[in-house]
């Protein structure tokens, strides 16, 4: 029913009359990796097929929209000379395949992109564990896994996501040296073969060199927590975890401090008490995952997106672009704070 209506409103003019209302409103766009791995998709919101990725960038590219990075255009929002209807491009966590997949496609349409990275991974040169347990398990053809001299039972989709949770902690309590062989063993225990996402490196974060390379080639890295937190009960650390994040790429990239200004929210999770932390830190923006386009007046500190992923079709996509995605959660009593949550 909605893509029929979009569809209308498309071919009646809506969808420009929509641009032309929120025309000074800022739109930014949120991806977080791509699914390289051959065989069964996993993480909607989380992991894209490259193709839809590039083609949609080479439809922005086309579009006429004017496309802008995420600093200058929080900047020019701030400040009344944000070009009409302008789009800023944003990529969550630095996902390897961030490197291998997006950043060429960005290329090649000429696309500004920021990337938000989480430097604990990309430290310790590991899959991310919880994402990567998440995906074994739910893809499993087997009824139960045996594990650790112990047999679970995966009868259903609650039980699985309990044990992804039980099994997560269990792995990052061990040693970092034993949590990648104790990932692959619970893998090819759950007749998931480790292999192909291994040699994908799927569930890997960029190495500091890729870091250091794709700003070079024009990618901005920005601000992601250390550790990928939780704001909303991590409040306390968020501080820290800033200072440590930021030290970090510089270390990787070689650039100053004042540099990583701009900063996303860990799986979508927020606290009111992160916008003085944010400020005292010399963070200029920070955005959410909750859906929605930024008018003049928005908060910095909570700036709305489009998540973007395999379920959301050309029509949404196009449709928040153009501002009518707007127009319609307004119709239905969407709140400000809804959202679609990433597989993270």
């Amino acid at each position: 029913m909605k893509q029929a209506v979009f569809a209308l409103a498309r071919a009646a003019g809506g969808f420009k009359l929509a641009r032309r209302a929120t025309r000074r409103s800022l739109r930014i766009l949120c991806y977080h990796g791509l699914w390289a791995t051959a065989g069964p998709k996993f993480g909607d919101r989380l992991f894209i097929e490259p193709e839809q990725f590039d083609a949609r960038m080479k439809w922005l590219a086309c579009s006429g929209y004017p496309i802008l990075r995420l600093g200058e255009a929080v900047r020019r929002l701030a400040d009344g000379t944000l070009p009409d209807a302008a789009v800023a491009v944003t990529i969550d966590d630095g996902w390897a395949s961030t490197y291998s997949h997006m950043l060429p496609s960005l290329e090649r349409h000429a696309i500004p992109a920021t990337v938000y990275v989480t430097t604990w991974y990309v430290e310790a040169a590991l899959p991310v564990i919880n994402v990567a347990i998440t995906y074994i398990l739910q893809l499993s053809p087997q009824s139960a896994v045996e594990w650790q001299g112990v047999v679970y039972s995966l009868g259903n989709q609650r039980e699985r996501e309990a044990l992804s949770s039980r099994f997560a902690q269990a792995i990052d309590s061990l040693d970092e040296r034993d949590r990648l062989a104790a990932l692959i063993g619970l893998s090819a225990a759950a007749g998931i073969p480790p292999e192909p996402w291994l040699r994908s490196r799927q569930f890997h974060l960029m190495t500091p060199t890729e870091i250091a390379d794709a700003l070079t080639r024009g990618l901005d890295v920005q601000l992601h927590t250390h550790r990928h937190i939780d704001i909303e009960t991590g409040v306390d650390r968020l501080g820290d975890e800033i200072a440590e994040n930021r030290h970090a790429l510089q270390v990787s990239t070689g650039q100053a401090a004042a540099h990583f200004d701009q900063f996303c929210y860990p799986s979508g999770t927020y606290s009111p008490q992160a916008d003085a932390i944010l400020s005292a830190a010399g963070v200029q923006s920070a955005t959410l995952v909750d859906q929605g386009i930024n008018a003049p007046d928005a908060n910095p500190y909570r700036l709305r997106r489009f998540l973007d992923g395999r379920s959301a079709t050309q029509l949404d996509f196009e449709a928040y672009l153009s501002g009518a995605l707007e127009f319609a959660d307004m119709l239905r009593g969407r709140t400000a704070g809804s959202a679609v949550q990433p597989s993270r």
